[in-house]
């Protein structure tokens, strides 16, 4: 790999940190106390110790293969039956890309321009996404970055108003929940904290690949306990009852913010938001690009420009009911292919590795 195409190993911490944080921040503290109550804020923790093995588990796996989850595939599988199995995870990248922007767009229509068809929205974004894409995988980077840096002091302001009205007795008591529920609630949190399967698809472009294992495990340790802390200002903040009739709790919480000069601090809030979802759908579909260029031998932007369109085509048919089943699907392909399928993966990747070794 040309050094010249790849970044140093702190920025690591930046793309986990990317891949992590997107729309679900905004409505995942309904959905985790749905499944365990106000207990919810552990299931978060508990889910973010997870992923951190998850992330060790990865690095295992493409350190060994010195390359990406399709050297990965064509070693243990072979050409063929290895592009297929890379070719699904290509198209997990895709449909996860498709269900940010239709859950983003749902936001901006509801909240800002109720009027405006999801296409004009849709290839709006799709139109900043392209430029960073097309500009290569630093010009990703550097995007993720500043996604990280603004944002900070967004949320900062955010969960700063409504702690001055919190009810910390909400929380109480601790443990409350059956095991299963607390199961459920981690279950929940793990597809919250989903995004770090994007190491998959960028770690031949770390330089000394190896080294930046500290700074993908501190990017997971940021994210969670961003999480956790937007989860505790929820839950103090609203009462069961009311969070569980609010979509977005967090972006709700913006109706809290009063200011002298700003009335409508949600305008801001989204707008800028919109940096972090571009981020994060550069991500994906870079991940997505990149992979099909390497199984089908072609340039990368054709697949970029095919996928965007379908995204736009895609933005304009879906109604509510079919979005909620790519969702479920979603989902589901991230808790088994990432946290079933990859273990397995490496497991019989150790086996075959030892086994030439000994061979």
């Amino acid at each position: 790999m040309d050094k010249r195409h790849q970044v140093s190993p702190y920025f690591a911490f930046f793309i986990i940190y990317n891949s992590q944080v997107g729309v679900g921040i905004l409505g995942f503290q309904r959905t985790i106390a749905a499944k365990a109550g106000y207990d919810a804020w552990l299931c978060v923790l508990v889910a973010g110790c997870i992923v951190q093995v998850f992330i060790w588990m990865m690095y295992q796996l493409l350190s060994k293969a010195d390359g990406d989850i399709i050297d990965v595939h064509s070693q243990v599988f072979g050409n063929f039956l290895g592009n297929v199995m890379s070719f699904t995870i290509m198209m997990y990248y895709w449909l996860a890309s498709v269900s940010v922007v239709l859950s983003f767009i749902e936001i901006i229509q509801v909240w800002m321009f109720p009027t405006l068809p999801a296409w004009i929205l849709c290839l709006m974004i799709f139109g900043l996404v392209y430029y960073c894409v097309s500009g290569g995988f630093r010009v990703v980077v550097g995007v993720s970055f500043l996604s990280f840096l603004v944002p900070q002091l967004m949320f900062i302001v955010l969960y700063l108003f409504p702690l001055q009205a919190a009810h910390f007795s909400n929380l109480l008591p601790i443990m409350n929940h059956s095991f299963r529920e607390l199961l459920d609630g981690i279950k929940s949190s793990m597809y919250t904290l989903a995004g770090t399967e994007t190491l998959l698809m960028f770690y031949p472009f770390i330089r000394d690949a190896k080294s930046s294992k500290k700074f993908a495990h501190l990017g997971v340790l940021f994210t969670t306990l961003l999480y956790t802390l937007s989860s505790i200002v929820s839950f103090t903040f609203y009462s069961e009852s009311q969070l569980n009739q609010t979509i977005w709790p967090e972006l709700s919480l913006t109706k809290v913010i009063r200011l002298s000069y700003l009335e409508r601090f949600e305008y801001i809030f989204i707008s800028m938001y919109l940096i972090i979802v571009s981020s994060l759908l550069s991500l994906l579909l870079w991940s997505s690009t990149r992979g099909l260029k390497k199984i089908f031998k072609k340039k990368q932007k054709y697949f970029l420009i095919v996928l965007i369109l379908l995204s736009v085509v895609t933005s304009q048919i879906i109604n509510e009911e079919i979005k909620g089943v790519l969702d479920k699907i979603v989902t589901q392909m991230n808790l088994w292919i990432f946290y079933g399928y990859i273990p397995v993966l490496l497991i019989i990747f150790t086996l075959i590795k030892r086994g030439k070794q000994n061979g």
